[in-house]
């Protein structure tokens, strides 16, 4: 009698021949990543003060504290966003943060309806060496079967999960994506019933696509600007969105797609509240499926935390350093280097004099050191032309770090699709 593992991996070899058949005679799959959320640790300090902009003195969880555990026998949706066309399907799960191991009972995807609901006829069941259920090891990730499934650039997309039992949501929180969980094994329904609305996802980390054309991803690595926070929370209106959406109206760069690798919070230097920039430099960009460019938009935060932390402290020099380190890195895998310029802070709650000199002397580095193979400047489309230390009013979310929709808008439009040339 042959093994149940056994079987799961005949079970896949014929999958993924079946998938590298259509390809035609003697050629490879060129596996693309078309949406990113990185995964990264849970923060396990102590709840902190905070002031809100009311005057009022609250504690709260510090980023990334975990959450309430989603029961046993419940579903989580969660809906993203294709960069570019697909012909084939596949799924990353992450484990990777976690000392104990996930259980999927079983998982779907389909394409997005309305307020957590999906398009009728859409649903893809999603399978694991052939089965239709997965455990996923303690620090793993895991890939799903390729599905076979024709989609449109920009398709939107429901990725759910049924969770058999107790699980923590991811600390990776949604600070841009929506997310909805409901009880029992609702993976495949078209509409959840009893459904409400999560503030986090599911174990979902990446989806990879076999591209209708040939094409390369670029991925964009940076924190919660990157990430898209203070953008409108499901509509996808983050400066990597608009890239993105630039790209497929080009046609001469539509075998781009994007994957964001942003992290709110995220430092060159320092963990907490997130895994430094350098520690997850290797999985959140280089080892991307098609990855030919990384544009880096990070800094501010070391920027920040030097005044909030005076312990981790770090100096513009040290900030070149790190950003050096991250070009040599990526040019040994042969992949190119976009820089973009940090973006002004005036009016912050962390705002200092100091850390304004800084962002200017790490900018002009970006600018003219020749080290990256282009840049983006980000800084001089949103800044105020008359007080260049802050954002502009109308790129400004309102708490004079984020910029909003608008000054999302205008970050993505000051990309020059000529740097996608190839």
């Amino acid at each position: 009698m042959i093994k149940r593992t056994t079987k799961r991996l005949l079970a896949a070899t014929a999958m993924w021949l079946a998938v590298w058949s259509g390809t035609g005679a003697g050629a490879q799959v060129s596996w693309l990543g078309a949406f990113g959320h990185a995964p990264t640790a849970y923060n396990l300090l102590p709840p902190v003060t905070v002031t809100g902009r009311d005057g009022t003195i609250r504690t709260a969880p510090p980023n990334y504290a975990p959450l309430p555990p989603y029961p046993a026998q419940s579903t989580v949706r969660e809906v993203v966003r294709l960069s570019a066309a697909a012909a084939s399907i596949r799924i990353r799960f992450s484990n990777e943060f976690s000392g104990k191991a996930l259980r999927i009972g079983e998982a779907h995807i389909a394409l997005a309806a309305a307020n957590g609901a999906i398009v009728p006829g859409s649903d893809h069941l999603l399978t694991f060496a052939g089965q239709s259920d997965a455990i996923i090891p303690p620090g793993a990730p895991l890939l799903s079967d390729p599905v076979s499934w024709t989609v449109p650039a920009l398709a939107t997309l429901a990725v759910s999960i049924f969770y058999p039992e107790e699980t923590v949501p991811p600390a990776h929180i949604l600070f841009t994506l929506d997310a909805w969980s409901a009880p029992g094994n609702q993976s495949g329904a078209q509409t959840l019933a009893n459904g409400k609305a999560a503030r986090s996802g599911h174990h979902l980390s990446e989806v990879d696509i076999v591209p209708q054309t040939p094409g390369h991803t670029i991925v964009c690595f940076g924190d919660s600007i990157t990430e898209g926070v203070a953008s409108t929370a499901g509509a996808f209106r983050g400066w990597a969105d608009r890239l993105a959406e630039r790209l497929q109206a080009n046609p001469a760069t539509r075998g781009w797609s994007v994957v964001n690798a942003g992290v709110g919070s995220n430092r060159l230097l320092h963990d907490t509240p997130s895994v430094n920039a350098l520690a997850r430099f290797d999985r959140d960009v280089l080892a991307v499926p098609g990855i030919a460019k990384a544009i880096i938009l990070l800094g501010i935060n070391d920027i920040q935390y030097s005044h909030r932390f005076p312990s981790e402290a770090v100096s513009a020099d040290d900030m070149i350093a790190a950003l050096g380190q991250l070009v040599s890195r990526a040019h040994a895998r042969g992949v190119q280097v976009i820089g973009g310029t940090i973006t002004a802070f005036a009016g912050s709650g962390d705002f200092t004099r100091q850390g304004e000199a800084a962002r200017t002397k790490v900018n002009e580095w970006i600018r003219n050191s020749g080290t990256f193979d282009g840049v983006i400047d980000f800084d001089r489309v949103t800044r105020d032309p008359d007080h260049p230390d802050q954002l502009l009013g109308a790129a400004d979310s309102g708490g004079h770090l984020h910029p909003g929709d608008t000054g999302y808008t205008m970050m993505g439009e000051a990309i020059d699709l000529a740097l996608f040339s190839r």
